[in-house]
């Protein structure tokens, strides 16, 4: 399993990735900028990337990518969660749902 985080700010995305490795130390987590996903993409084939919300456009090559964690970022951390172009949104997302996603790819 290979999971891709690119959130901003950089605190969450090493946060995240921190809390992704200590949950399931088998999977390779990588953290990368928002800016350098696409290229990422390409070098990394994730089955997961946890990025920004892009008011829902996706960002070119994750079209490729079956399963991916948008955060909107708020007041509150809720999130849009696509699975093979199938979308839920999870009001105010934590580790134990984050790690549901995780376990289903």
């Amino acid at each position: 399993m290979r999971i891709l985080v690119a959130l901003n700010p950089r605190m969450y995305r090493e946060v995240i990735g921190l809390s992704l490795h200590q949950h399931r130390p088998d999977a390779d987590v990588l953290i990368c900028p928002p800016e350098a996903l696409e290229g990422e993409i390409g070098r990394f084939g994730p089955h997961l990337v946890v990025l920004n919300d892009n008011d829902g456009g996706a960002p070119d090559g994750l079209s490729g990518v079956l399963y991916r964690v948008e955060i909107l970022l708020g007041a509150s951390m809720d999130a849009r969660i696509s699975v093979d172009g199938r979308a839920r949104e999870v009001k105010d997302i934590c580790t134990e749902d984050l790690l549901a996603v995780v376990d289903e790819a």
